[in-house]
């Protein structure tokens, strides 16, 4: 059974209204940008008293790695391509390198927030003009690189990634995206030390 109220009292003002469709709207904003600035983050730490023009050569060491085969292969081979550009040469871990590299990843269950009517409503925000939305899980990866000095084991330098998975990529997608990732994550490296 409904309960109906006296109709002078379910109306409601103009400026209240407008007022409810701005803080709805705020609202919506706001879940967009966190859903966005989810998507794809990229962050980095090193410690400021590595001597890091001495290093030349890495070796890979054992991390939290992927059991699958093709996406470990597709993460090595990343972050050597990103560590040549920087100018890092990989070696064998008996040919004294001079650090080490070793790279963690898991998957995570988040939820993306996404407009009923394909498109993300009138805005592009992830509603329709009434504020519904549908919320769906969604597979997150997160890739964590560890940099140590090989004759200390002090950690020099950490970048961390996260980013969507999509289980329906085609291996060419995965490709780009692990690259595209791998080379974010070592875009300051080595890093420039404040003055």
């Amino acid at each position: 059974m409904f309960c109906h109220q006296p109709l002078e009292k379910s109306v409601i003002r103009h400026g209240e209204t407008k007022k409810m469709r701005i803080a709805t709207f705020a609202m919506i904003v706001s879940l967009a940008l966190a859903a966005t600035a989810r998507a794809q983050t990229v962050a980095y730490d090193y410690d400021s008293t590595a001597n890091f023009a001495s290093y030349k050569t890495y070796a890979w060491t054992r991390g939290t790695e992927l059991t699958d085969a093709l996406n470990h292969a597709r993460v090595v081979r990343a972050i050597d391509a990103a560590l040549a550009a920087k100018g890092l040469a990989r070696v064998e871990p008996n040919a004294n390198p001079d650090v080490l590299v070793a790279y963690h990843a898991r998957f995570e269950q988040d939820l993306e927030i996404s407009g009923a009517a394909h498109g993300g409503g009138p805005f592009g925000l992830g509603a329709d003009r009434w504020g519904s939305a549908r919320i769906q899980p969604l597979l997150v990866g997160l890739l964590l690189v560890d940099i140590s000095n090989a004759q200390t084991g002090a950690i020099v330098f950490r970048s961390f990634a996260s980013s969507d998975v999509r289980l329906t990529d085609k291996p060419e997608s995965r490709d780009k995206k692990i690259t595209a990732a791998a080379k974010k994550m070592f875009q300051n490296y080595p890093p420039k030390k404040s003055q």
